[in-house]
């Protein structure tokens, strides 16, 4: 029997049988009615087991043939369950029965059924009713000999969308390099030894066109069948990507193959957003529990795969019963029973529930701008941008590729976390205008902390807290330990959105942590941003997002009412606290770590700069960071590594501002 795949995972047939029997007809005072036979048949059609039905001895093949036909269903991919409704058994022949079976079968949620009729015969050998089985009493219109087939037409799938409706995620043209060992030129009496060299010849050249690394690609292409193609890399096949096709047909066995892709408009576009689509490999499979199945495409990460109920829709369903070419001797079956016809006769069928789009918050300008802004740096950089208005996140980056910076991963958040920190301050009471003590070092526990190299020496000592903070004066904000607590730090934190459970329509992203219950020197660190508190960029852009808008910001990166974004906690960030913090942000461009941000055209820009040391390798490094607001966008960049917040992402964010200036006008 031909194997079709289907779009679903295979799943253990489950049955059930209900069963409700009259008997009519005189079959004699003096035996057993054929009720107890019919329900034996009527049971093995919805358990798939025939064992227990009593067959003539001319039916004994076909009780194995009709096994091997249910259990099939579970072979191709279907989940399969079958009810008999009901049976009705009649006859006027003492010797002859028909029961009537009414069977419907679930298969993945498509319901096929159908009614049957049995043919019951007396046996004075057995003294009992015996059922003369067909296959067509079990499925109507299967001959002896004939197959079940089940496919599954895909669903035509739904587009992940721009903002602006526009596709972001959509089929585009590639090339797939890679070998087909079909094609290798091997001698029919070449031994093992001869054939592997071959093989490994062959890939090892395909590889080295391909950029892959060659000794994994040759273990690949050894460990697939003798027939296989061995994919090496899929390019884009959109003009201006070079194919070296002649290169790969100019190896024995290379081949270049035109294909199709579910892809973004460049490789790393949005990627830890919109995810991949594809078959899955060994691991992911491993991995799903069951969800994912080898060769059948899904969704497998990010947008892709959190949608993918939506995305993908439902697949049809089609039962074809292939019946062999009648034959002269063939047995036609009870008196007055018509023969199944031959060939293949589609008996059920469903049509595919095409797959609904997925609208996205991203914003295809903004977020090239933010693909160049990564794709220029060094180091590992994510640049979040959302706008506070309505939450919305309109762009999101990470580089290099690999690295999940921007959404999914969170980092020490150095001075930017200042922001938290003030307006934990300020609700003790502490003014922007109100004087403290900005020393060289304090002390907490025995640990020492002092300012960054380069403080201004005239920022030392008495000094107002709007100058604090737009120096960046640590001391003022570890000296605060005993004045704020790690309960107030953290409920701070929450009222700028930044540890709430994300309900952000996509499962990756992560915003932020600060715990409520650090001590002593920990507790201080955690005050300027080093310590154990953690942010990813998309947590501090919530965070820039929610000052600006003045209320809590829950980020969303879809445009559906089934994103359910969690209420606003009841100690929420309140209009005037927010305006004292704008202030204090807007204090950064015009006088302190960030005045390279007053070249950005239009509204006056607010920012905080950030550094948060680390060691890596034995090596001092730092983590930097700069967050901003301009008219009704926030923005965070981070890079892994650097000197400092101003010096590194200060002029990358006065850029990107600029550039986004052009389509997203800045309000005053």
């Amino acid at each position: 029997m031909k194997r079709i795949r289907t779009v679903r995972s295979v799943a253990v047939v489950t049955v059930a049988s209900a069963l409700l029997f009259t008997a009519t007809g005189c079959f004699g005072a003096s035996r057993p009615s054929p009720q107890d036979a019919a329900a034996s048949l009527a049971t093995a059609v919805a358990t798939g087991d025939f064992s227990a039905v009593p067959v003539t001895a001319s039916a004994a093949q076909v009780s194995d043939q009709l096994e091997d036909v249910l259990a099939g269903l579970e072979d191709q991919e279907a989940s399969a369950s079958a009810t008999v409704d009901s049976a009705e058994v009649d006859g006027e022949d003492p010797d002859r029965a028909t029961a009537h079976l009414s069977v419907a079968w679930d298969l993945d949620g498509a319901d096929w059924s159908y009614s049957t009729d049995a043919h019951l015969v007396w046996g004075d050998e057995a003294q009992q009713w015996l059922v003369d089985l067909r296959p067509d009493d079990v499925v109507a219109g299967l001959a002896t000999g004939g197959s079940v087939t089940v496919t599954r037409p895909p669903a035509d799938r739904g587009a992940i969308l721009d903002g602006a409706g526009e596709e972001l995620m959509m089929e585009r043209d590639v090339a797939v390099l890679g070998l087909d060992k079909s094609r290798l030129a091997i001698d029919d009496e070449a031994d093992d030894e001869a054939r592997a060299e071959a093989v490994a010849t062959s890939a090892a050249a395909v590889a080295e066109v391909a950029g892959v690394d060659v000794e994994a690609y040759v273990a690949r292409a050894e460990a697939a069948g003798e027939q296989a193609f061995v994919p090496a890399i899929t390019l884009r096949d959109n003009g201006a990507t070079e194919i070296p096709t002649a290169q790969m047909e100019a190896i024995p066995g290379g081949r270049v193959l035109e294909d199709t892709e579910m892809l973004a408009p460049t490789r790393s576009f949005a990627r830890d957003v919109l995810g991949t689509y594809g078959a899955p490999d060994a691991e992911q499979i491993e991995a799903s529990d069951g969800e994912l199945t080898a060769g059948v495409q899904v969704g497998l990460s990010g947008l892709q795969a959190d949608w993918e109920d939506r995305l993908g829709g439902s697949p049809g369903l089609a039962v074809t019963i292939t019946n062999p070419p009648e034959t002269e001797d063939e047995d036609a079956g009870p008196s007055g029973s018509a023969s199944p016809p031959p060939g293949e006769t589609v008996v059920f069928s469903a049509e595919p529930v095409p797959g609904q789009d997925v609208v996205s918050t991203l914003d295809r300008d903004v977020q090239t701008q933010a693909e160049a802004v990564v794709a220029a740096s060094e180091v590992p950089a994510g640049l979040v941008a959302i706008r506070p208005s309505d939450g919305q996140v309109l762009a999101a980056a990470s580089g290099p590729e690999g690295w999940p910076v921007a959404v999914s991963s969170t980092y020490a958040p150095g001075s930017t976390f200042k922001v938290v920190t003030a307006l934990a301050l300020l609700r003790t009471g502490l003014s922007p205008q109100d004087t403290v003590q900005c020393p060289d070092t304090v002390t907490v526990d025995g640990m020492v902390v002092g300012n960054y190299d380069g403080y201004p020496a005239a920022s030392v000592g008495q000094i107002p807290f709007s100058e604090a903070f737009a120096e960046s004066c640590n001391t003022v904000f570890v000296g605060a330990h005993d004045t704020v607590s790690a309960a107030d730090e953290a409920e701070a934190a929450a009222a700028l959105g930044l540890t709430a459970e994300p309900e952000t329509g996509l499962s990756s992203a992560v915003l932020g942590s600060v715990p409520d219950d650090s001590t002593g020197t920990e507790h201080a660190a955690n005050l300027f941003g080093q310590g154990v508190v953690g942010a990813s960029p998309l947590g501090m852009a919530t965070v820039a997002a929610s000052v600006a808008a003045g209320h809590t910001v829950r980020p969303v990166f879809v445009s559906d009412p089934a994103v359910e974004t969690a209420p606003a906690p009841e100690t929420g960030i309140t209009e005037p606290e927010a305006e004292q913090l704008r202030s204090l942000m807007a204090g950064v461009v015009q006088t302190g770590t960030a005045e390279m941000l007053q070249d950005v055209p239009g509204a006056p820009v607010l920012a905080k700069t950030g550094t948060a040391e680390f060691v890596a390798d034995g090596e001092d490094l730092a983590h930097t960071w700069l967050v901003a607001i301009h008219g009704d966008l926030a923005v965070a960049l981070f890079f892994n590594e650097g000197l400092g917040g101003g010096h590194d992402n200060g002029p990358v964010v006065r850029d990107f501002l600029t550039a986004v200036e052009e389509f997203l006008p800045s309000e005053g």
